[in-house]
């Protein structure tokens, strides 16, 4: 049993809880949290806080080897289906594919991530590549496929954690009639796909199927959450709650591309659960401080009112919720994926406030401690 006494923010509301006592068991699952004083393996000091791992809800892991290509690019000619991203994986020897996804799961864990929900590329092969390398990382990975190829709907679907489509123009009703058995035969895995990111896709939407991206995933009912709806309007917004769907957004990919800022307002005060991801590695480095400190800024200049609990949530706790796993909180039953942040550190020294504290103000390198699974990955203060 591997024990840490700490301050920490615990279960769904990270609520402050002062000097607790985390009791782990063999299979890296919090068994226990009491106030209990009995000496701990890891005492962190007092002014390190403990909050949940962060869960990056959304991510395409294999597209580092494009950083910074895309800057003057439209999201078409970076990620459409002829852009440089799908030119890139062609031409790309499996080495540079391994390189690239390794670059990227080095980054997620440098900087406090140990979870993320990948939509993956080029089918079984894409699968294959990055289960292959998570086994070497602390960090744990979900995996939503899409077939490529000659690639079976069902073997993609059976070899990931799910299925990531690109949109809706990539499947039809025979794909969809497919997941429904295998969704009912598999609950416990995952559906998603990219919806009204941009307006040219909602236009295109209107005109094929004569209704708009969301309002056709709803009806399909299939999905358990769609990611981006950076053009979403009230009605769609509406579908999601009535249908109890959630909804992922990346606000950092759509600055980069010079979309809309999403209704996140909105979309909390309908009580639709919330991820944020930060997308293509290609516009932007996986940094879940900064991820959460623009959603925030960004919010303020488009007249949104937002709390730093609910986007902290929304890279913890409504994260692991879409994942649909025991992770993203800190509490008995879950995964004990843990990281412990200076709150002494001078980023941070003088705040009053945690949660904007941690939001807006830290970095990765403010990181003293961290967990996945009940094993330790980093601990600065370590004697």
């Amino acid at each position: 049993m591997v024990t840490v006494r700490a301050n920490a923010l615990i279960g769904p509301d990270l609520q402050l809880m002062q000097d607790i006592l985390i009791k782990i068991n063999e299979k890296g699952v919090i068994i226990n949290i009491s106030k209990e004083k009995e000496p701990a393996e890891y005492t962190l000091p007092s002014s390190y806080l403990l909050i949940p791992g962060f869960v990056n809800a959304h991510i395409h892991v294999g597209d580092a080897f494009l950083k910074d290509q895309a800057y003057n690019l439209s999201l078409e000619d970076s990620v459409g289906p002829e852009g440089i991203k799908h030119k890139k994986f062609v031409t790309s020897s499996i080495e540079e594919k391994i390189d690239s996804i390794r670059n990227t799961l080095e980054m997620l864990v440098q900087n406090g991530y140990t979870s993320f929900i990948d939509f993956r590329e080029e089918g079984l092969l894409g699968i294959n590549l990055l289960r292959e390398e998570l086994s070497k990382f602390p960090i744990r990975g979900i995996i939503l496929g899409r077939p490529a190829g000659n690639d079976f709907l069902t073997d993609v679907f059976n070899e990931g954690d799910g299925l990531g489509f690109a949109d809706v123009f990539s499947f039809n009703q025979d794909n969809v009639n497919i997941i429904k058995v295998l969704k009912e035969k598999n609950p416990g895995k995952v559906i998603s796909i990219h919806v009204s990111e941009s307006e040219e896709v909602v236009a295109r939407s209107l005109s094929l199927f004569d209704k708009r991206d969301i309002e056709l995933c709803s009806a399909y009912s299939i999905f358990d959450y769609l990611v981006h709806g950076t053009y979403a309007n009230d009605k769609d917004l509406a579908i999601l709650k009535e249908n109890n769907i959630g909804i992922v957004c990346c606000p950092i990919s759509n600055i980069h591309f010079k979309l809309r800022f999403p209704e996140i307002e909105t979309i909390l005060k309908k009580d639709i659960l919330l991820g944020l991801g930060t997308d293509n590695v290609l516009t932007n480095n996986p940094n879940p401080f900064r991820l959460m400190s623009l959603t925030l800024y960004a919010a303020k200049i488009n007249n949104q009112t937002i709390s730093p609990v609910d986007v902290l949530k929304a890279v913890t706790v409504n994260a692991g919720l879409l994942a649909k796993k025991k992770i993203g909180q800190i509490d008995e039953g879950y995964a004990a994926d843990l990281v412990g942040i200076d709150m002494n550190s001078p980023n941070l020294k003088f705040s009053e406030d945690i949660y904007i504290a941690i939001t807006m103000r830290a970095e990765p390198s403010d990181i003293g401690f961290q967990m996945h699974n009940g094993k330790l990955v980093k601990w600065k203060d370590q004697k």
